[in-house]
């Protein structure tokens, strides 16, 4: 009896050995399929009182296995973006939510845009292949996005497709960041095309194929700045009725070429400098229109966001029906900050080169218009004679359309040693 009892006991032990032994391979094993090859799309997981990068690809081959997949069930999973829910659904895809859920898109500034709830399916289709649905939006009319895509090292090579959707639907998703939208008559549709990766960098977007059909905004309110002394914020400044002569043409080649062309946004630059910013994430670039900057100015302020941007789009839309380009030039010229504490091109023109702004030759309109990209610090440059200053200067006669090509010539030879009369001494003004 006892020798059976000490073979029992032996044989146990050797089978929980064979046991640990065994589970500790398999845990190996899952480490070492975890463990992210060299650009490897990955990220980190808490094991235990450990902390370490797991491959995202695998994670995802491991989730979407039909073995697996029930085990995901009801779990949540806490991300940068939010707090998602997992499901599983009847016909064997994931389902998960993220109620509220907040996604940083480098190329539209530092603050993350935020949606109150996301929903999306993914159903494995094959070998490392993927499609689902995404919805955008609680209530009645979330914006809806069908989806496809393949997984590779880097990350899941996306492509996707809007259909046409009501602008106001859209908007609505920001109201709680953008309050026109509760205020305002949107009109139009927008519909885009989409190939994309997401992986360790975020979502990079490769191509970007938008489309806006009828749009239209009413009931912000911009009518009021047909009335003449809406540039009253700019003074106390010189007595003054439209600003005429070389400067508006200047400060149209300086700001916004395309102004008389454009609706009051420009998307092909607003794309190209998408690309820009997602390439060169420390030096964030804008595409706005003088129409936008004067949104800005006026109702918005300057805060890096996209709620900001969409609330600057719309003013923008409603200001090109409401005011014209006429007006909107000339309200945009009369409420410019330009720099020593001066507003206005008129209060520029007197400040900075002691003479009214209908009086400026091209060249020295050129050189007031090449201040706006930051005036008090081109202004600085200019004080130590930097050549970029007078490079821009330069490219702006460049842009003047209006500028005969003789006059354009002489002007530009007479730039090589020209220097502001007022510049210099303004400039030895503590700042």
């Amino acid at each position: 009896m006892k020798t059976a009892v000490r073979t029992l006991v032996r044989a146990l032990a050797w089978t929980g050995l064979v046991a640990l032994l065994l589970m500790a391979a398999l845990c190996a094993a899952a480490l070492h399929a975890l463990t992210p090859k060299p650009g490897e799309w990955n990220v980190p997981v808490n094991v235990g009182p450990w902390q370490r990068q797991a491959s995202v690809p695998t994670l995802l081959r491991w989730g979407t296995h039909p073995l697996l997949l029930p085990l995901l069930d009801g779990r949540s999973l806490a991300t940068r973006t939010g707090q998602w829910r997992m499901k599983h659904r009847p016909d064997g895809s994931l389902e998960a939510s993220c109620t509220p859920c907040r996604a940083q898109l480098d190329a539209l500034g530092p603050q993350p845009v935020a949606i109150d709830h996301v929903r999306i399916t993914l159903q494995a289709r094959g070998a490392d292949r993927f499609d689902g649905t995404l919805w955008l939006g609680n209530g009645a009319q979330p914006v809806v996005l069908p989806w496809r895509a393949e997984l590779k090292a880097d990350g899941l090579h996306l492509h996707t497709a809007l259909a046409a959707t009501p602008l106001q639907q859209l908007v609505n998703l920001f109201a709680d960041a953008v309050p026109e939208a509760r205020q305002a008559r949107i009109d139009g549709r927008f519909s885009f095309l989409l190939d994309a990766t997401l992986g360790g960098q975020g979502l990079q977007v490769q191509r970007i194929v938008p489309r806006l059909e009828g749009v239209a905004v009413a009931g912000l309110g911009t009518e009021a700045l047909v009335d003449p002394d809406a540039s009253a914020r700019c003074r106390p400044q010189p007595a003054m009725g439209r600003i005429e002569g070389w400067l508006p043409h200047a400060v149209l080649a300086a700001e916004d070429q395309r102004f008389h062309e454009h609706p009051g946004y420009d998307m092909d630059a607003w794309l190209a400098v998408w690309k820009q910013n997602q390439e060169q994430r420390d030096a964030i670039q804008g595409a706005s229109t003088i129409t936008q900057q004067l949104a800005k100015l006026l109702y918005t302020g300057d805060e890096r966001s996209a709620a900001r941007k969409l609330r600057e789009w719309l003013y923008a839309v409603e200001m090109e029906s409401t005011l014209g380009k006429g007006r909107i030039l000339q309200l945009y010229l009369s409420v410019l900050p330009w720099g020593d504490g001066v507003c206005g091109g008129e209060a520029a023109a007197r400040h900075h080169l002691g003479k009214p702004a209908n009086k400026l030759t091209p060249r020295e309109a050129a050189w007031l218009a090449s201040l706006l990209i930051n005036p008090d610090l081109q202004l600085r440059r200019w004080s130590r004679e930097e050549a970029a200053s007078r490079e821009r200067v330069a490219w702006v006669l460049g842009g003047m359309r209006r500028l005969p090509p003789s006059r354009r010539e002489s002007e530009l030879e007479a730039l090589a040693s020209w220097q502001p009369p007022l510049a210099r001494p303004l400039l030895a003004q503590p700042h």
